[in-house]
């Protein structure tokens, strides 16, 4: 069982990775694409719809697909009534939403987004439809199609975002990038996986998730409201441009934040759920965790924030500089997230989704007094508080996880402080070595290359675990490709 279950980890971490990074550098390429091509407004105006979205998102899922993987034995019947509740849900939000968009439109003062809303918000029908197919593929750890079909339909909507950009259809082309994903996903997921519906509706499926599921909803539309929040603010406070620029210096730093938590979340939810029932072993599954995560996000992040103004002159062009500060203090929240979603799932295997919800509260609390005081003061401000906002909501699920688990403070700073020390070691050192090249141009080629050397030199100088784990997988993929 143990090296059953290692071996469809390591196979679905594979996977998992080939989708993130591949789909990180499709939106990365693209985006930089678009950049040149747009202007923040456009951005700005597609920046301040995406609350709705991942609300919708989070209404139409209410909870059931973290419910459906953590059941062992869920049911044909389960997975229909899901199915169609889905779709039901959606289709009513899709109606608010399109009557409430010109509503929208006056609260921004930007009578140009009915229509952008009418047509983006087609998103939460298209993603209702692919939910019970993603949710099959994560439970039996099937991510080799999941990553076909993301990097497909992003792939195709990039490059149609892209063709549309250069004919002059400005924040047109930044929708038909975000719906043509949805379609191309729903699409592609119908294609190539087998699972149908059946014409089965049971409301004992419902009632049974509900306990464990109204939890994820609550404090999945309080989470979404919040950290979707700060574009709205931006927006109707310091305008569309200031918006564009805020959303680009998030969009980029999560560029490396989410493709490191969405990795091992991918793989981490269903391992959990699989071994929840064992708490020493769920440890130490949750410490590797901890540390290969470690391993990746300090070293991008604080590399970033390095190279963060000739990056964003030389490849977003100058007009996009004002977003360099912004950039930099979201890098610094960034490398709390990947943690952060680790605990939230080991609590959800754990079949606490009430305690996540609290702790929403909680953290929202802390989030508002923030907005309150500084929504005036200015936007560095606001970022800060941010910051602030992430490190707490760190320290808290470490504190519960200590409870649940036995995996405290200590034994968490005893995992992360290696890889820590050794990635600001390398930014410093970097650093320095910025500052004595001439010029932009080569301090964008230059700085990365001599940070790689310093951090991936020492971790195989000090034989760090992860680097070890790294190169092991990466030798056991080597052997079974050249014996196929």
């Amino acid at each position: 069982m143990e090296e059953s279950l290692k071996k469809k980890t390591t196979k679905a971490l594979v996977w998992s990775s080939a989708d993130k990074v591949g789909q990180q550098l499709f939106y990365l390429v693209a985006g930089i694409i678009l950049a040149r091509q747009l202007s923040p407004t456009d951005y700005g105006k597609v920046g301040v719809l995406t609350i709705f979205i991942a609300l919708s998102g989070i209404l139409i899922d209410s909870g059931f697909s973290s419910a459906l993987i953590r059941k062992k034995e869920a049911t044909q019947a389960d997975y229909s009534t899901v199915f169609y509740l889905n779709i039901a849900i959606s289709c009513l939000l899709y109606g608010l939403l399109y009557a409430a968009a010109p509503l929208i439109a006056d609260f921004f003062n930007v009578p140009d987004l009915t229509l952008i809303c009418r047509v983006l918000f087609l998103v939460i029908p298209m993603n209702a439809l692919s939910l019970i197919q993603q949710t099959l593929l994560f439970k039996h750890f099937k991510l080799s199609v999941s990553a076909r079909v993301n990097l497909w339909a992003l792939g195709l909507a990039s490059v149609a975002a892209v063709v549309m950009a250069y004919c002059g259809m400005e924040v047109w082309s930044l929708v038909t990038q975000t719906l043509g994903l949805a379609v191309l996903r729903a699409l592609f997921f119908w294609l190539f996986n087998d699972w149908r519906p059946q014409w089965i509706f049971r409301m004992a499926s419902l009632r049974e998730f509900f306990g464990y599921s109204s939890n994820l909803v609550i404090s999945g539309i309080i989470n979404n409201v919040f950290n979707k929040i700060y574009p709205i603010i931006i927006g109707k406070f310091y305008g569309m441009t200031q918006t564009g620029y805020y959303t680009q210096a998030d969009k980029y730093q999560d560029i490396a934040s989410a493709l490191i938590g969405n990795i091992f979340r991918s793989v981490a939810f269903p391992v959990f759920s699989t071994v929840q029932d064992d708490l020493q072993r769920l440890k130490r599954i949750c410490r590797k965790n901890v540390r290969a995560i470690s391993f990746f996000i300090f070293p991008i992040m604080l590399l970033m924030v390095v190279v963060s103004y000739p990056f964003i002159l030389l490849v977003l062009k100058e007009q996009w500089l004002p977003s360099v500060p912004y950039f930099r203090l979201l890098c610094l929240s960034g490398i709390c997230s990947p943690f952060i979603i680790l605990f939230y799932d080991l609590f959800n295997s754990l079949g606490y989704s009430r305690l996540n919800l609290q702790l929403e509260i909680g953290k929202k609390a802390y989030l508002f007094i923030g907005i309150a005081l500084f929504y005036s003061t200015g936007i560095m401000y606001l970022i800060g508080w941010w910051v602030s906002y992430s490190v707490l909501s760190l320290v808290a699920s470490i504190f519960f996880a200590r409870r649940f688990i036995g995996y405290g403070y200590v034994e968490y700073f005893k995992d992360i402080l290696p890889y820590l020390l050794l990635a600001l070691t390398s930014a410093i050192v970097s650093a320095g070595v910025y500052w004595l090249l001439p010029g932009n141009v080569w301090r964008l080629c230059v700085v990365p290359v001599v940070y790689a050397i310093l951090y991936l030199g020492s971790a195989y100088a000090l034989k760090l675990e992860m680097w070890q784990e790294m190169m092991a997988m990466l030798k056991a993929r080597l052997q079974k490709g050249g014996e196929a």
